[in-house]
């Protein structure tokens, strides 16, 4: 797999069986029935394999720091840099010192609302707001009780993907504009092969 991806591959059996709604009665006599008649079928168990796309931490940990190292080359104000994968788990978070203390929790709520919506918290912004802000108000209260993560719609949560579209993870930028954040979460993306929603940054 390419080098951002790990993948993990998980074996589960599963019984194949039938007739669940007949009552118990019916079903021994039918059972016998068809014993008589040599048309007896057996229950088959089979192994299912099913594959699990992973971000690894090296690839998280490039991503952050390709995002840091944009905005230094920019001169951006410090930013701050969260990158979670798609199970919603933060695997790194870089802060730049000189970031005013609410800025790496920014960070982690724009990734986390990109990963919990499968959609870049620009799309997230132009969609709820503002007709829709009781919506978005909702889905923030829902995402803050039941996620590790909290929630909100501004520009910088970059979704992740892989080649084939599958999500990957997200990453979270905050601390300088909402544009400049959004241009170094794509940046962080790019940095290891990923393909980024929003696709081009504003800045280009």
């Amino acid at each position: 797999p390419p080098k951002y991806l790990r993948d993990t591959r998980l074996s589960a059996p599963f019984t194949i069986s039938h007739i669940h709604t007949m009552p118990r009665s019916r079903f021994a006599l039918a059972m016998l029935g068809l014993a008589a008649r040599g048309l007896a079928t057996s229950v088959q168990t089979s192994a299912v394999t099913v594959a699990r796309k992973q971000l690894t931490l090296e690839a998280a940990d490039a991503m952050a720091s390709a995002a840091i190292a944009e905005a230094k080359a920019k001169q951006f104000k410090p930013i701050s840099v969260s990158v979670i994968d798609a199970a919603g788990r933060e695997l790194v978070r870089k802060v730049n010192p000189m970031c005013p203390g609410l800025i790496p929790a920014l960070a982690s709520a724009k990734a986390g609302a990109a990963i919990d919506t499968h959609s870049n918290t620009r799309a997230l912004k132009d969609k709820y707001l503002p007709d829709r802000l009781a919506q978005l108000v909702a889905m923030s209260v829902v995402s803050a009780a039941s996620q590790p993560h909290n929630f909100i719609a501004v520009p910088g949560g970059v979704l992740c993907r892989d080649a084939d579209g599958d999500v990957i993870g997200a990453i979270g930028v905050s601390g300088a504009t909402a544009d400049e954040d959004e241009h170094c979460a794509i940046v962080g993306a790019a940095a290891v092969g990923l393909i980024s929603e929003p696709a081009k940054s504003q800045l280009a």
